[in-house]
């Protein structure tokens, strides 16, 4: 798979010692990155300056990328014992609201897509509807494709244990239960782990290592985690060994340094996420990473749901507004903008599948031999 655009947007900045990207701030210790954690080439440096204008997290930070890799990193980094400063004000890991109005033909349209997939109506609790409308609209790729990822697109017939690697408030868990599927989680957070815990949910407190040598599960997903650890390496390396072997799967949703976002809004797009994202990938640098864990690649491709969410962000940040993270409301024009942003990117991926704003994986475990 190609890496032109990081190589150009690489070559474009000039070379700046490691030293001109340090945070001015001195609440957080940092340590140096300059080299690619794949092949060991210095990076050049991307982005500097930047700023987290999604949490107000201290510090300025840089960016450098790997042209050859098509990986780009934060340089420097949080030192290890430093990284929970920087998730003081992040809220994934809160519960979830007491109500949430998805709309009554959100729900239809995903009830659809879910029994295409397999899964009975009384496993997805929603009133039965002969309108048309949902049904016809479930079967437009982008909406089929985005409702199918809710639940990492895995059908009724694989169901058996599942293992959420950073679950949060156990919200997927709960969903994935109430499909049929044997659900565990793990979390770093001990609020997030006491709040699931709360559900009813087996969560295992810290990362993948903590969860115990002997499990083996049918599917582990790492859904938006693996650009927040230091070594996505060692973490693939983790899940494999947890994963039963040869039939087990391990699912990867990440973001993409290669997506439409990313080229237009630059040092703002929104997945980004300075400084919680250490690694971003493009599609050749995970499928890398995946070969280099021992897994086996079965499907690598980009996906184009989160193309409102992405645009409105980044416009807000470009526009200078700080604690993005904690707007829902946007103005007309910013959320007309984000419509556009998803049409075009879902057109233009016909043309160039590299472009959607997130990365799915799906990767097998070897056979023992």
């Amino acid at each position: 798979m190609k890496t032109s655009r990081i190589s150009g947007l690489i070559d474009a900045q000039p070379e700046m010692p490691t030293s001109a990207s340090r945070p001015l701030s001195s609440e957080v210790e940092v340590v140096p990155r300059p080299c690619c954690f794949v092949c060991g080439q210095a990076g050049r440096e991307l982005y500097g300056g930047l700023i987290d204008w999604l949490f107000s997290a201290p510090g300025r930070w840089g960016m450098r990328g790997c042209a050859d890799c098509g990986i780009v990193w934060l340089d420097p980094q949080p030192a290890i014992q430093e990284i929970p400063k920087l998730y003081s004000n992040y809220y994934t890991h809160v519960g979830a609201p007491s109500h949430v109005s998805f709309g009554r033909l959100r729900q239809e349209i995903s009830r659809s897509v879910l029994s295409r997939l397999g899964y009975s109506a009384d496993r997805h609790p929603v009133d039965h509807s002969d309108k048309i409308l949902p049904r016809l609209l479930s079967r437009i790729g982008p909406i089929a494709r985005a409702n199918a990822l809710d639940v990492v697109g895995l059908h009724a017939a694989d169901v058996g244990s599942l293992l959420d690697v950073g679950c949060g408030n156990g919200y997927f868990m709960e969903r994935m239960r109430s499909l049929g599927w044997s659900v565990t989680g793990v979390d770093p957070d001990p609020s997030a782990v006491s709040y699931a815990a709360g559900q009813g949910l087996r969560v295992f407190h810290g990362t993948v290592a903590d969860v115990p040598d002997e499990a083996r599960f049918d599917v582990i997903v790492l859904s938006h985690v693996i650009e927040h650890v230091p070594d996505p390496i060692q973490l693939l390396r983790d899940c494999e060994r947890r994963l039963r072997p040869g039939s087990g799967r391990l699912i990867i949703t990440t973001p993409n340094v290669n997506s439409l976002g990313h080229r237009w809004f630059k040092q703002y797009w929104r997945g980004l996420e300075i400084p919680r994202h250490l690694v971003l990938f493009s599609a050749t640098a995970l499928g890398k990473c995946v070969a280099r864990a021992g897994l086996l690649l079965e499907n690598l491709r980009t996906e184009t749901r989160l193309a409102v969410r992405i645009h409105n962000a980044s416009a807000c940040a470009r526009a200078g507004e700080r604690m993005v993270a904690e707007r829902t409301r946007f103005k007309a024009s910013t959320k007309i903008g984000g419509y556009f942003f998803m049409v075009a990117e879902n057109t233009l991926i016909s043309f160039n599948p590299q472009l959607g704003e997130e990365l799915f994986c799906i990767c097998r475990a070897p056979q023992l031999p």
